[in-house]
C-alpha cells in the first residue's frame, strides 16, 4: 500500500532462494538531508523542483546473476522450456544495484556527478548556477532553472511516471507557496 492508500502488485522474484552472488547488492539512497539542502539550493538560486519515478525500473539493467526458470504446464508449448533471466527482477539481490550502476552510468553521461556529502545527491556545473538531482532508488527529484530538459533526457532511456511538482517525497510533504508557483518542504 502506497502513502496515499492506492495498493499496488508486483512480480517478485525469489532471489531470497538464490546463491549469493558475491558481489556488491548495495544500492544507495538519497538522505533526508540532501533533499532539504536540495531545496535550500532550489530556494536560494530560484530553481524550479520536478520529480519524477522511473517506471519499470530495474528491468531497464542486466542481471550479473546467473539465472533460470523452467516454463511450468501454463506455458502450453514452452512448457519445460528453460528461459534465462538477464533483466533485473525486483527481488533478485543485485536487481537494485545493477539499476544504481545503470542510472549512474546515465547521470555522468548527462554531465551529473555525485556530491562527496552524498554519493545520491548529483550535481551540474553550468556556469551561472549549479543543478542537481536526486535519487531513491528510481525516485528522483530535479532542482533546475529548465527541469523538463533534464526529463526529457532521462525519457529517452527510462519510462517515466507522475512527472511534475512534487507532492510528498521521502516522508516530506511539499507545498506550493501562493503567489510563486516554488514548492516549500514541510
Amino acid at each position: 500500500m502506497k502513502f496515499d492508500g492506492k495498493r499496488k502488485a508486483r512480480l517478485v522474484a525469489g532471489g531470497h532462494r538464490t546463491v549469493d552472488p558475491g558481489e556488491d547488492t548495495y544500492s544507495g539512497v538519497v538522505a533526508p538531508e540532501a533533499i532539504q539542502l536540495g531545496m535550500f539550493a532550489a530556494i536560494h538560486n530560484s530553481l524550479k523542483v520536478v520529480a519524477a519515478d522511473i517506471g519499470n525500473a530495474y528491468l531497464c539493467a542486466n542481471t550479473n546473476e546467473k539465472l533460470y526458470t523452467i516454463f511450468g504446464d501454463d506455458y502450453g508449448e514452452l512448457s519445460g522450456k528453460v528461459l534465462v533471466i538477464n533483466k533485473g527482477l525486483y527481488g533478485l539481490r543485485s536487481s537494485g544495484a545493477r539499476f544504481h550502476e545503470h542510472l549512474s552510468d546515465i547521470l555522468r553521461k548527462t554531465g551529473f556527478i555525485p556530491s562527496k556529502a552524498d554519493s545520491d545527491l548529483w550535481f551540474k556545473d553550468c556556469g551561472t548556477h549549479y543543478e542537481y538531482l536526486a535519487r531513491y532508488v528510481d525516485d528522483i527529484l530535479v532542482f533546475s532553472k529548465g527541469p523538463m530538459k533534464i526529463i526529457e533526457c532521462l525519457k529517452v532511456m527510462y519510462p517515466l511516471q507522475g512527472v511534475g511538482l512534487p507532492e510528498y517525497y521521502l516522508g516530506c510533504d511539499f507545498k506550493v507557496q501562493r503567489g510563486t508557483g516554488e514548492a516549500q518542504l514541510q
